[in-house]
Protein backbone atom coordinates (compact mmCIF):
# COMPACT_ATOMS: atom_id res chain seq x y z
CA UNK A 1 0.00 0.00 0.00
CA UNK A 2 1.28 3.50 -0.88
CA UNK A 3 1.69 5.50 2.54
CA UNK A 4 -0.68 8.00 3.11
CA UNK A 5 -0.06 11.63 1.38
CA UNK A 6 1.74 10.27 -1.33
CA UNK A 7 0.37 10.73 -5.13
CA UNK A 8 1.23 9.07 -8.12
CA UNK A 9 2.84 11.71 -9.63
CA UNK A 10 5.60 11.30 -7.01
CA UNK A 11 6.85 8.64 -7.89
CA UNK A 12 5.37 7.09 -11.26
CA UNK A 13 8.39 8.54 -13.24
CA UNK A 14 11.40 7.43 -11.11
CA UNK A 15 9.25 3.95 -11.13
CA UNK A 16 9.39 3.66 -14.58
CA UNK A 17 12.48 4.97 -15.07
CA UNK A 18 14.30 2.10 -12.62
CA UNK A 19 12.17 -0.43 -14.72
CA UNK A 20 13.28 0.66 -18.32
CA UNK A 21 17.50 0.54 -16.83
CA UNK A 22 17.11 -2.33 -15.34
CA UNK A 23 15.34 -4.07 -18.03
CA UNK A 24 17.93 -2.47 -20.24
CA UNK A 25 20.51 -3.90 -18.55
CA UNK A 26 20.47 -7.13 -20.15
CA UNK A 27 21.00 -5.51 -23.87
CA UNK A 28 23.34 -3.83 -22.43
CA UNK A 29 25.70 -6.40 -21.12
CA UNK A 30 24.71 -8.31 -24.64
CA UNK A 31 26.27 -5.45 -26.57
CA UNK A 32 29.46 -5.05 -24.19
CA UNK A 33 30.20 -8.38 -24.68
CA UNK A 34 31.28 -7.67 -28.23
CA UNK A 35 34.20 -6.60 -26.90
CA UNK A 36 34.63 -6.88 -23.25
CA UNK A 37 35.41 -9.74 -21.32
CA UNK A 38 32.22 -10.86 -18.51
CA UNK A 39 34.48 -10.00 -15.67
CA UNK A 40 35.49 -6.76 -17.28
CA UNK A 41 32.11 -6.41 -17.98
CA UNK A 42 30.93 -6.71 -14.08
CA UNK A 43 34.05 -4.67 -13.20
CA UNK A 44 33.27 -2.12 -15.60
CA UNK A 45 29.64 -1.47 -14.13
CA UNK A 46 30.60 -1.46 -10.91
CA UNK A 47 32.93 1.05 -10.99
CA UNK A 48 31.36 3.86 -12.94
CA UNK A 49 28.31 2.62 -10.59
CA UNK A 50 30.40 3.70 -7.28
CA UNK A 51 31.89 6.52 -9.15
CA UNK A 52 28.52 7.96 -9.45
CA UNK A 53 27.08 7.36 -6.04
CA UNK A 54 30.62 8.50 -4.73
CA UNK A 55 29.66 11.89 -6.33
CA UNK A 56 26.46 11.81 -4.69
CA UNK A 57 28.32 11.45 -1.17
CA UNK A 58 30.61 14.46 -2.19
CA UNK A 59 27.94 16.81 -3.05
CA UNK A 60 25.71 15.38 -0.25
CA UNK A 61 29.23 15.76 2.10
CA UNK A 62 28.48 12.45 3.75
CA UNK A 63 31.56 10.39 5.63
CA UNK A 64 31.29 6.92 5.30
CA UNK A 65 32.17 4.94 8.67
CA UNK A 66 32.26 1.01 8.66
CA UNK A 67 32.51 -0.38 12.31
CA UNK A 68 35.26 -3.52 12.33
CA UNK A 69 32.81 -5.86 13.73
CA UNK A 70 30.76 -4.95 9.94
CA UNK A 71 33.56 -5.52 8.00
CA UNK A 72 33.08 -9.52 7.25
CA UNK A 73 29.04 -8.58 6.63
CA UNK A 74 29.86 -6.14 3.92
CA UNK A 75 32.55 -8.65 2.38
CA UNK A 76 29.61 -11.38 1.83
CA UNK A 77 27.22 -9.21 0.76
CA UNK A 78 29.40 -7.38 -1.77
CA UNK A 79 30.59 -10.34 -3.15
CA UNK A 80 27.27 -12.69 -3.32
CA UNK A 81 25.45 -9.62 -4.75
CA UNK A 82 27.39 -7.98 -6.63
CA UNK A 83 30.72 -9.65 -7.65
CA UNK A 84 29.46 -13.35 -8.24
CA UNK A 85 26.34 -12.58 -9.68
CA UNK A 86 27.82 -9.64 -11.88
CA UNK A 87 29.91 -12.21 -13.77
CA UNK A 88 27.92 -14.81 -13.83
CA UNK A 89 25.11 -12.57 -15.77
CA UNK A 90 28.04 -11.69 -18.20
CA UNK A 91 29.11 -15.16 -18.57
CA UNK A 92 25.49 -16.37 -19.25
CA UNK A 93 24.76 -13.94 -21.85
CA UNK A 94 27.42 -15.34 -23.94
CA UNK A 95 25.52 -18.68 -24.37
CA UNK A 96 21.83 -17.69 -24.00
CA UNK A 97 20.01 -14.89 -24.97
CA UNK A 98 18.97 -11.56 -23.11
CA UNK A 99 15.64 -12.60 -22.94
CA UNK A 100 16.26 -15.97 -21.12
CA UNK A 101 18.56 -13.25 -18.45
CA UNK A 102 15.68 -11.24 -17.80
CA UNK A 103 12.73 -13.34 -17.07
CA UNK A 104 15.38 -15.64 -14.94
CA UNK A 105 16.07 -12.74 -13.11
CA UNK A 106 13.23 -12.36 -11.83
CA UNK A 107 12.61 -15.05 -9.78
CA UNK A 108 15.44 -13.84 -7.55
CA UNK A 109 12.51 -12.63 -4.83
CA UNK A 110 11.89 -16.96 -4.51
CA UNK A 111 15.42 -17.43 -3.25
CA UNK A 112 15.02 -14.67 -1.33
CA UNK A 113 12.22 -16.00 0.50
CA UNK A 114 13.96 -19.04 0.50
CA UNK A 115 17.28 -17.53 2.03
CA UNK A 116 14.64 -15.65 4.53
CA UNK A 117 13.02 -18.38 5.97
CA UNK A 118 16.41 -20.37 6.59
CA UNK A 119 18.75 -17.19 8.25
CA UNK A 120 15.20 -15.30 9.47
CA UNK A 121 13.61 -18.13 12.07
CA UNK A 122 10.59 -15.12 12.70
CA UNK A 123 10.27 -15.00 9.07
CA UNK A 124 9.67 -18.92 8.47
CA UNK A 125 6.83 -19.21 5.22
CA UNK A 126 3.47 -19.69 5.53
CA UNK A 127 1.26 -21.92 3.72
CA UNK A 128 0.47 -19.41 1.15
CA UNK A 129 3.98 -18.18 0.85
CA UNK A 130 5.29 -21.95 0.39
CA UNK A 131 2.54 -22.43 -2.25
CA UNK A 132 3.72 -19.51 -3.95
CA UNK A 133 7.70 -21.01 -3.56
CA UNK A 134 6.36 -24.30 -5.28
CA UNK A 135 4.91 -22.59 -8.19
CA UNK A 136 7.23 -20.30 -9.16
CA UNK A 137 10.07 -23.32 -9.06
CA UNK A 138 7.61 -24.67 -11.52
CA UNK A 139 7.98 -21.88 -13.25
CA UNK A 140 11.56 -22.46 -13.69
CA UNK A 141 11.41 -25.74 -14.97
CA UNK A 142 9.02 -24.54 -17.59
CA UNK A 143 10.60 -21.18 -18.32
CA UNK A 144 14.28 -23.30 -18.68
CA UNK A 145 12.08 -25.90 -20.94
CA UNK A 146 13.55 -28.78 -19.01
CA UNK A 147 11.43 -31.18 -21.02
CA UNK A 148 13.92 -30.69 -24.18
CA UNK A 149 17.62 -31.11 -23.46
CA UNK A 150 18.45 -28.82 -26.43
CA UNK A 151 15.92 -25.89 -25.87
CA UNK A 152 18.72 -24.13 -24.05
CA UNK A 153 22.15 -24.27 -22.90
CA UNK A 154 22.35 -25.95 -19.81
CA UNK A 155 24.99 -24.43 -18.14
CA UNK A 156 23.90 -20.94 -19.47
CA UNK A 157 20.74 -21.37 -17.71
CA UNK A 158 22.59 -23.06 -14.12
CA UNK A 159 24.63 -19.43 -14.37
CA UNK A 160 21.68 -17.42 -14.72
CA UNK A 161 19.75 -19.24 -11.59
CA UNK A 162 23.23 -19.41 -9.54
CA UNK A 163 23.49 -15.28 -10.25
CA UNK A 164 20.05 -14.99 -8.77
CA UNK A 165 20.65 -17.98 -6.33
CA UNK A 166 23.56 -15.22 -5.04
CA UNK A 167 21.00 -12.16 -4.98
CA UNK A 168 18.77 -13.96 -2.62
CA UNK A 169 21.63 -14.79 -0.35
CA UNK A 170 22.73 -11.60 -0.54
CA UNK A 171 18.98 -10.25 -0.02
CA UNK A 172 18.43 -12.07 3.55
CA UNK A 173 21.91 -11.66 5.28
CA UNK A 174 21.50 -7.87 4.40
CA UNK A 175 18.08 -7.97 6.28
CA UNK A 176 19.87 -10.52 8.59
CA UNK A 177 23.05 -8.45 9.45
CA UNK A 178 22.79 -4.98 7.72
CA UNK A 179 19.91 -2.97 8.76
CA UNK A 180 21.13 -1.36 11.67
CA UNK A 181 24.41 0.02 10.06
CA UNK A 182 23.39 4.02 10.87
CA UNK A 183 24.29 4.36 7.16
CA UNK A 184 22.66 5.71 4.50
CA UNK A 185 20.61 4.29 1.42
CA UNK A 186 23.79 5.72 -0.85
CA UNK A 187 26.37 4.85 1.38
CA UNK A 188 25.41 1.41 1.56
CA UNK A 189 25.39 0.34 -1.85
CA UNK A 190 28.40 2.73 -2.43
CA UNK A 191 30.54 -0.07 0.24
CA UNK A 192 28.73 -3.22 -1.78
CA UNK A 193 29.71 -1.84 -4.85
CA UNK A 194 33.79 -0.87 -3.42
CA UNK A 195 33.85 -4.78 -1.92
CA UNK A 196 33.15 -6.27 -5.72
CA UNK A 197 35.31 -4.38 -7.58
CA UNK A 198 38.00 -5.13 -5.08
CA UNK A 199 37.08 -8.69 -5.62
CA UNK A 200 36.84 -8.71 -9.21
CA UNK A 201 39.82 -6.70 -9.88
CA UNK A 202 42.45 -9.44 -10.45
CA UNK A 203 40.14 -11.28 -12.91
CA UNK A 204 39.14 -7.97 -14.80
CA UNK A 205 42.75 -7.01 -15.48
CA UNK A 206 44.42 -10.76 -16.04
CA UNK A 207 41.35 -11.34 -19.31
CA UNK A 208 42.03 -10.05 -22.78
CA UNK A 209 39.36 -7.91 -24.34
CA UNK A 210 37.22 -10.78 -26.55
CA UNK A 211 37.28 -8.04 -29.67
CA UNK A 212 38.01 -4.79 -30.89
CA UNK A 213 37.46 -1.82 -28.79
CA UNK A 214 34.47 -0.32 -30.86
CA UNK A 215 32.25 2.58 -29.18
CA UNK A 216 28.84 0.80 -29.15
CA UNK A 217 30.32 -1.72 -26.22
CA UNK A 218 32.04 0.86 -24.62
CA UNK A 219 28.53 3.08 -24.55
CA UNK A 220 27.05 0.20 -23.37
CA UNK A 221 29.54 -1.13 -20.43
CA UNK A 222 29.07 3.07 -19.27
CA UNK A 223 25.61 3.11 -19.60
CA UNK A 224 25.17 -0.33 -17.82
CA UNK A 225 27.07 1.60 -15.02
CA UNK A 226 25.76 4.62 -14.99
CA UNK A 227 22.07 3.77 -15.00
CA UNK A 228 22.08 0.04 -14.61
CA UNK A 229 24.03 -0.23 -11.47
CA UNK A 230 24.22 3.62 -10.37
CA UNK A 231 21.43 5.71 -10.74
CA UNK A 232 19.36 2.80 -10.60
CA UNK A 233 20.04 3.10 -6.20
CA UNK A 234 19.45 6.38 -6.03
CA UNK A 235 15.60 5.68 -8.06
CA UNK A 236 14.58 2.28 -6.02
CA UNK A 237 15.35 4.18 -2.69
CA UNK A 238 13.20 7.39 -3.89
CA UNK A 239 10.48 4.92 -4.56
CA UNK A 240 10.64 3.23 -1.49
CA UNK A 241 10.41 5.95 0.67
CA UNK A 242 7.37 7.55 -1.37
CA UNK A 243 5.66 4.66 -2.13
CA UNK A 244 6.54 2.41 0.23
CA UNK A 245 7.48 -1.31 -0.06
CA UNK A 246 4.47 -3.00 -1.98
CA UNK A 247 5.18 -0.53 -5.03
CA UNK A 248 8.71 -0.74 -5.13
CA UNK A 249 8.53 -4.46 -5.10
CA UNK A 250 6.05 -4.51 -8.01
CA UNK A 251 8.82 -3.45 -10.31
CA UNK A 252 9.78 -7.14 -10.78
CA UNK A 253 7.04 -7.74 -12.79
CA UNK A 254 7.65 -4.85 -15.79
CA UNK A 255 11.82 -5.54 -15.99
CA UNK A 256 10.65 -8.76 -17.74
CA UNK A 257 8.56 -7.04 -20.23
CA UNK A 258 11.43 -4.34 -20.99
CA UNK A 259 14.11 -7.24 -21.25
CA UNK A 260 12.09 -9.47 -23.34
CA UNK A 261 11.04 -6.28 -25.82
CA UNK A 262 14.78 -4.84 -25.99
CA UNK A 263 15.55 -8.58 -26.40
CA UNK A 264 13.14 -9.71 -29.77
CA UNK A 265 13.14 -5.78 -31.17
CA UNK A 266 16.83 -4.65 -31.02
CA UNK A 267 18.95 -8.05 -30.46
CA UNK A 268 16.62 -9.93 -33.14
CA UNK A 269 16.78 -12.73 -30.40
CA UNK A 270 14.23 -15.57 -30.58
CA UNK A 271 11.66 -16.59 -28.17
CA UNK A 272 10.16 -19.84 -27.64
CA UNK A 273 6.97 -19.74 -26.40
CA UNK A 274 7.68 -21.49 -22.90
CA UNK A 275 10.02 -18.72 -22.04
CA UNK A 276 7.03 -15.93 -21.62
CA UNK A 277 4.52 -18.69 -20.28
CA UNK A 278 7.55 -19.66 -17.85
CA UNK A 279 8.24 -16.21 -16.83
CA UNK A 280 4.58 -15.61 -15.59
CA UNK A 281 3.76 -18.42 -13.72
CA UNK A 282 7.19 -17.86 -12.09
CA UNK A 283 5.90 -13.98 -11.31
CA UNK A 284 2.54 -15.17 -10.22
CA UNK A 285 4.96 -17.35 -7.38
CA UNK A 286 6.29 -14.67 -6.98
CA UNK A 287 2.93 -12.11 -6.20
CA UNK A 288 1.96 -15.26 -4.18
CA UNK A 289 5.03 -15.19 -1.78
CA UNK A 290 5.08 -11.37 -1.17
CA UNK A 291 1.47 -10.83 -0.78
CA UNK A 292 1.74 -13.49 1.87
CA UNK A 293 4.56 -11.96 3.40
CA UNK A 294 2.32 -8.86 3.53
CA UNK A 295 -0.68 -10.62 5.08
CA UNK A 296 1.57 -12.02 7.77
CA UNK A 297 3.13 -8.56 8.47
CA UNK A 298 0.12 -6.92 8.50
CA UNK A 299 -1.51 -9.51 11.30
CA UNK A 300 2.42 -9.61 13.55
CA UNK A 301 1.30 -5.52 13.12
CA UNK A 302 -2.29 -5.91 14.24
CA UNK A 303 -0.85 -8.36 17.42
CA UNK A 304 1.38 -6.21 18.59
CA UNK A 305 -1.08 -3.25 18.50
CA UNK A 306 -3.18 -5.31 20.05
CA UNK A 307 -0.25 -6.68 22.80
CA UNK A 308 0.53 -2.78 23.31
CA UNK A 309 -2.62 -2.09 23.95
CA UNK A 310 -3.31 -4.99 26.99
CA UNK A 311 -0.10 -3.89 28.62
CA UNK A 312 -0.98 -0.07 28.57
CA UNK A 313 -4.65 0.96 28.15
CA UNK A 314 -6.14 2.30 25.05
CA UNK A 315 -4.27 4.93 23.47
CA UNK A 316 -6.08 8.42 24.71
CA UNK A 317 -7.71 10.41 22.07
CA UNK A 318 -8.03 14.00 21.69
CA UNK A 319 -11.56 15.72 21.09
CA UNK A 320 -10.44 16.00 17.06
CA UNK A 321 -10.13 12.47 16.79
CA UNK A 322 -6.62 12.26 16.16
CA UNK A 323 -4.22 9.91 17.82
CA UNK A 324 -2.03 11.43 20.52
CA UNK A 325 0.19 9.03 20.18
CA UNK A 326 3.80 9.91 19.36
CA UNK A 327 4.55 8.94 15.37
CA UNK A 328 7.76 6.76 15.30
CA UNK A 329 10.94 7.79 13.63
CA UNK A 330 11.54 6.11 10.23
CA UNK A 331 14.36 3.26 10.53
CA UNK A 332 17.93 4.05 9.44
CA UNK A 333 17.16 1.75 6.37
CA UNK A 334 14.21 0.29 5.44
CA UNK A 335 14.20 -3.66 4.42
CA UNK A 336 14.93 -4.92 0.90
CA UNK A 337 11.80 -5.40 -0.73
CA UNK A 338 13.83 -8.59 -2.67
CA UNK A 339 13.54 -7.15 -5.81
CA UNK A 340 17.14 -6.94 -7.83
CA UNK A 341 18.48 -6.48 -11.74
CA UNK A 342 20.50 -8.01 -13.86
Amino acid sequence: MTPPGSSTRGWIGSYLLLAVLWGCSFLFIATALQSFAPTQVAFGRIVVGFVLLAAILLVRRERVRVERARLGDFVIVGTVMTAIPFVLFALAEQRVTSVLAGLVNATTPLFTAVFVALLLPSERPDRVQVGGLLIGFGGIAVLLGIWNSGAIDLVGGLMLLGATFCYGLGNAWSRRRLTDTGLTNVALPAIQLAVGAVVILPFAVSTPLTGELAPAPALALLALGLGGTGLAYVLFWRVLAIAGATVTASVTYVIPLVSTTLGVVVLHEGLHWYEPVGGAIVLAGVGLTQWGAARRRAADAVRAADAASTEHGPTPVLASGVDDAPVPAPPAREPTTETHRG
